[in-house]
Order: C-alpha cells, then sequence, then structure tokens
C-alpha cells in the first residue's frame, strides 16, 4: 500500500490501492462494452450519412438528423475520453497507445461522414434557415443552430469540410510527438533532494524541489529539468512551428483574419477582451516589481532567477498533506457554495473520481475529463504539499462544473467552453484561500503570511504568467501569418523579452529563454489566456458568494449548469459578470496589490525575523 508521502523510485500502477485510483468502469465496465460501442457505431455512422440531401426537408426531418449525428458525436466522445484516460494512466503502454489510436481514427471516420451537415444547412437561403430554426420541432437545438448561422462566413463545401475532416489526424502530430517525448521519452536523471537523497527526477518531483529552503537543491533541480529541454531544443522548436503554422493554415483556410480571430470566434470573444488582459497585466508593472522585490528581499538575494519564484517565502516547515486529509479541507472551504454543492461533491469523492498518485509512465500534471453519462474523473499526482491541495480544489471545480451541466441538460448543450471552466476551478481555490485566511487566528501572524504569500504566488501563476503565455501565442502566429520564420533563435528571443517584461529583475538566460519548450498548453493555441480571465472572473464570483449568501449561490450554480448552453458572455453576464468590461481584471489586480502590501507589513512588522530567531 502506498504511503502519502515521496517515495525514492517511482512507484508501479499495480502498487497502489484500487480506492486512490479512478473508476473508469462508468464509461466502460469491460472491453466487451467498448467494443459493443465501436460496433454500434458502424449503425450509427450510416443512419447519420442517410439524411445526406435532406436537410431542409422539414423542421421534423432535421430534428432527427441531428439527433442521429449527436449519437454519433456522443459514442466518439466516449471511445476518444475512455481511449486517452487509458492512456495517461501509463504513456509508455502499447496496448493504451493502440486503443488511443483507433479512437482517433474512429474520430476522424465521424468527422468526414458529418462533414456535410454545416455546408448543407449554410447552402440553404437565410430566410429558409431561419424559418426551420425557428420551428418547435428544433426547440432543443436552439443554441446549436444559432450558432450555426453565426459561423456561416467561415463554413467551407461539403468537399472542402470532407477533405479539412481527413486533415485533422495529420495536424495532430506535432501535440502528439510532443506529448510522447515530453511525458515518455525525456530522462530528467537523478538529483539530490533536502535531506541528500538521491531520487529520480519527475515533473512533479521537481515542482516540489523547486519549493525547497534549500538553494543548492532548487538549482539542481531546474538544471536537471532544463538540461532535458535544452538537449532537444531543435526538435522542440521544429515541433513548435510546426503546431503554429498548424493553427494559421486552418485558420485561413475557414477565411478568419488570423489564427488568434479563429479561436476566439469559437467561443464568440471579442479580441478586445484577450487585449485589455494583456494591456492591464502590463500596466500592472509597479505591484509585479514589489511583489518580486519583497521576495528578492526576504530571500537574501542580490537577484532572482528562474528557480527562486516557487519557494514559500515564509521559513515555517512546510506541512505535508494526506490525501483524504485534504479532501476534508477542500469540502470545508467549499461551504459557501452551499450545502447541495459541497454533499455532491462529497459522494464525487467518495466514489473514485480521483486518480490520486504519481505512477511510473502516468501523464504528469493534473486534470478534470469525463464523458456525458457518466460522472467526471480528475487525474492527480499527489506530492502533498498545500499547492496539490489547491489544485485539488481546482479540478474538483471542474468535475462539478461538469456534473451539473450534464444533470441539467442534454448532451448538445452541456459541453461548456474552457473560457467558462477556468471560473468553475478558480472559485473554488479563492473560496479555499479566504477560508484557511479566517481561520488562522490573528495571533498566528506567520501562518497567515503564508496563505497570502500562496495567493500571490498563485495570482502571478495564474494571471501574471498566463497573460505573458498568451502574448508569446499571439506574438509568434502572428510573426509566422506576416511570413517570418519561426526558429529556435526567434522563439528564445521572444520569451526572454516577455520574461523580462512580465517578471521584471528576474535574471534571464538560454534556461529561462528554453522554457517555451516546455508548456504543452501551446500545442492548443490561445486557450492559456482564459486562465488570465478564469481567475480574475472568479475573485468577483467569489466575493459575491461569500457576501450576498443564498441568491449568489443560485446564480452561480445556474452558470454551471447553464454548461454551454449559451455564449460564455451571455452566461457569466447572468452571474453578474461583464468580461467585456476591463472591471473584472481591474479588481483582480487590486485584490492582488492588497495581499502584497499586507505581506510587506508583516515583513516590515519583523514577522519573519520574529519566527528565525525562534527557530
Amino acid at each position: 500500500m502506498v504511503a502519502e508521502v515521496e517515495q525514492s523510485e517511482v512507484l508501479t500502477r499495480d502498487r497502489v490501492a484500487v480506492e486512490d485510483t479512478w473508476d473508469l468502469t462508468t464509461i466502460y465496465p469491460d472491453e466487451t462494452a467498448e467494443e459493443a460501442d465501436g460496433a454500434r457505431l458502424r449503425d450509427q455512422l450510416a443512419a447519420a450519412r442517410a439524411h445526406r440531401g435532406r436537410l431542409g426537408e422539414s423542421a421534423e426531418g432535421l430534428a432527427r438528423a441531428l439527433d442521429d449525428a449527436m449519437a454519433v458525436r456522443l459514442t466518439v466522445e466516449r471511445l476518444r475520453v475512455y481511449a486517452q484516460l487509458r492512456r495517461d494512466e501509463d504513456t509508455s503502454d502499447s496496448a493504451a497507445m493502440a486503443r488511443y489510436e483507433r479512437s482517433i481514427a474512429a474520430a476522424v471516420e465521424a468527422a468526414e461522414a458529418l462533414a456535410f451537415f454545416d455546408p448543407e444547412l449554410l447552402a440553404l437561403p437565410e430566410e429558409r434557415l431561419a424559418a426551420l430554426a425557428a420551428d418547435p420541432a428544433l426547440a432543443r437545438y436552439a443554441h446549436l443552430l444559432d450558432d450555426l448561422r453565426r459561423r456561416r462566413p467561415h463554413v467551407r463545401s461539403i468537399e472542402v469540410e470532407e477533405v479539412l475532416a481527413q486533415q485533422a489526424d495529420v495536424a495532430r502530430g506535432p501535440s502528439d510527438a510532443f506529448t510522447a517525448l515530453d511525458n515518455a521519452d525525456l530522462d530528467f536523471g537523478r538529483v539530490r533532494d533536502e535531506s541528500g537523497a538521491e531520487v529520480a527526477l519527475t515533473k512533479a518531483r521537481h515542482a516540489l524541489l523547486l519549493r525547497s529552503q534549500d538553494r543548492e537543491v532548487r538549482r539542481g533541480a531546474h538544471e536537471a529539468m532544463t538540461g532535458a529541454y535544452l538537449a532537444h531544443r531543435h526538435t522542440l522548436a521544429a515541433l513548435h512551428g510546426a503546431s503554429v503554422r498548424t493553427d494559421v493554415y486552418q485558420a485561413r483556410v475557414r477565411g478568419h483574419a488570423s489564427a488568434r480571430e479563429a479561436a476566439l470566434f469559437d467561443n464568440n470573444i471579442p479580441a478586445s477582451v484577450y487585449d485589455s488582459l494583456l494591456s492591464a497585466v502590463r500596466g500592472a508593472g509597479d505591484v509585479l516589481a514589489r511583489d518580486l522585490g519583497l521576495r528578492r528581499r526576504v530571500l537574501g538575494l542580490d537577484r532572482l532567477t528562474t528557480y527562486d519564484l516557487s519557494v514559500p517565502l515564509s521559513p515555517e516547515p512546510e506541512r505535508r498533506y494526506g490525501y483524504r486529509e485534504a479532501v476534508d479541507i477542500v469540502l470545508g472551504g467549499l461551504a459557501p457554495l452551499g450545502e447541495r454543492y459541497v454533499t455532491d461533491l462529497r459522494a464525487g469523492f467518495g466514489a473514485r473520481w480521483v486518480d490520486v498518485h504519481e505512477t511510473k509512465g502516468k501523464r504528469s500534471g493534473a486534470y478534470s475529463w469525463g464523458v456525458y453519462g457518466a460522472p467526471p474523473v480528475i487525474l492527480m499526482n499527489w506530492n502533498g504539499t498545500i499547492a496539490d491541495v489547491f489544485t485539488l480544489a481546482h479540478e474538483a471545480g471542474h468535475a462539478m462544473h461538469s456534473f451539473y451541466a450534464d444533470a441539467a441538460l442534454p448532451y448538445h448543450d452541456a459541453g461548456y467552453p474552457i473560457f467558462l471552466a477556468e471560473i468553475a476551478s478558480t472559485v473554488n481555490e479563492v473560496l479555499l484561500t479566504w477560508h484557511l485566511l479566517d481561520q488562522t487566528p490573528p495571533e498566528d501572524r506567520l501562518g497567515r503570511f503564508a496563505l497570502l504569500n500562496r495567493f500571490a504566488d498563485t495570482f502571478f501563476g495564474t494571471v501574471v504568467r498566463q497573460a505573458m503565455f498568451a502574448e508569446f501565442e499571439h506574438r509568434t502566429h502572428a510573426q509566422t501569418e506576416s511570413g517570418q520564420p519561426l526558429t529556435l533563435a526567434a522563439l528564445n528571443e521572444l520569451y526572454g523579452e516577455l520574461y523580462e517584461a512580465y517578471t521584471p529583475g528576474v535574471e534571464v538566460d538560454d534556461a529561462v529563454r528554453i522554457n517555451w519548450g516546455r508548456v504543452p498548453h501551446f500545442y492548443r493555441a490561445f486557450y492559456v489566456y482564459q486562465y488570465a480571465t478564469g481567475l480574475s472572473a472568479a475573485i468577483t464570483l467569489a466575493r459575491a458568494v461569500r457576501d450576498e449568501g443564498a441568491s449568489a449561490q443560485e446564480r452561480y450554480l445556474a452558470l454551471l449548469a447553464g454548461g454551454g448552453s449559451d455564449y460564455p458572455l451571455a452566461l457569466l453576464r447572468k452571474a453578474g459578470i461583464d468580461l467585456t468590461s476591463p472591471e473584472p481584471v481591474r479588481v483582480a489586480l487590486g485584490e492582488f496589490e492588497r495581499v502584497v502590501a499586507e505581506m510587506e507589513r508583516l515583513v516590515e512588522d519583523g514577522v519573519l525575523a520574529e519566527a528565525a530567531a525562534a527557530s
């Protein structure tokens, strides 16, 4: 049975208790059920294809066609999600990889089979399509049809759409190659931990060692990790460049002015939301410099390096948390969301929603995912830090978003965009922070400082760093769109320039400049800005839930249950948030500045000096 402390070697999956693994039998109880779904897909595809050329005949016929198309998509989703979850358990498992490849092939075939839907409908006169959309027989597809009409300028002919569907298998090449390199092939070697013991370095352990109070431990982990990426820098540049070129091609073939416009168009987000975020964070240079300056002074350094940015500033020995202890802490922190939310989440934790421990070959990081009709699941790589506790709360926010949306809506409306997902997750983090601060007695000034420090670091990582990533994506795509080559030197130069702007006073060297090569989200372009907008909106929503009580709870749960039934900005307005205004980002930056100011006062009052003297 695994002990909830770090082992010198990475565990294999067979050494982990069943109750600490996710339950994927809720998707497929056995391989026979999975194979039956694959066989059923043949008949579903035939039923969907039979509607070709007849979509405009009647509202009732179109409703049946859409029902058949959704049946195909749901089956493909089950096959695809299950295969990826099993692959992520061990990315070196050839059987799991074969299942994943089969699911991709099924998804590509389904996309080809359904490629006629949008162009055939949009070939109808606008008056006819509007009349169909207004018919009561299609009421359940109202938002889907409204969104289709919005997309009219960017949908190509049936023949072109079929070709684009076939290209999906090729387009995933850079991302799949990076995933294999990043999770299976890279060897980060062995390093010394704080006790002097030699351990195999993994990405999860790297994150843990960067929190060490011993700067040599941090440096060693940083150099070992970065060295692996530097050794493959030319491969990483080639993969990154291919991914950007694919984005640009796909945007152009659909008639978008840029890859960014194409990405934002999906969720009906104006570019002003993206630009105002970058402008606001760029304009907050003074408070960013204050935060980093305080870090430099507390650590007693002449100059900060990138491996100094994750270590807690409090000298208090960092506490470790068992997974089940963390579950109780998270549930207590989310009490402001109401009894229903907490009860449902507690039941989910008890029903094996979470795959807890890091194991050999397991995908790094954390996420929540799932399939309509089955409970959501959460991947973790548990290290026992307070960061893991907050990560659990974060991923639980995603899981509960899916849980409520799936329960309230039909399949085609339940899926929500990332733009909303990152709000649901970070509301939980904000509430948990405030809960822990409220539980810290006034005389425990060091404990309060540690929590404030964690919030400041989270804000920096979620808003500031993700805004930097967002500007990097915008500029790399713009560079490619203008015909300039995206070379290794160009990527390094741009990343170094942005790092200097967003982390003023931190040393920039070759190890920093290559860090663009470590970011998997860059293979899903224009994704990361939503972390920053998410936390900005989450702070305002969490304030409302905390201060207004039941009415704000109801609005928030309605937002979660709204899934993807309307455009993100429209759903947020109903919950009381307007992200077309700069106000939510300003409020978030104001909260960050207040936290930094309180940390500065505590340091000036000698809280850290007292702690050092007492130790």
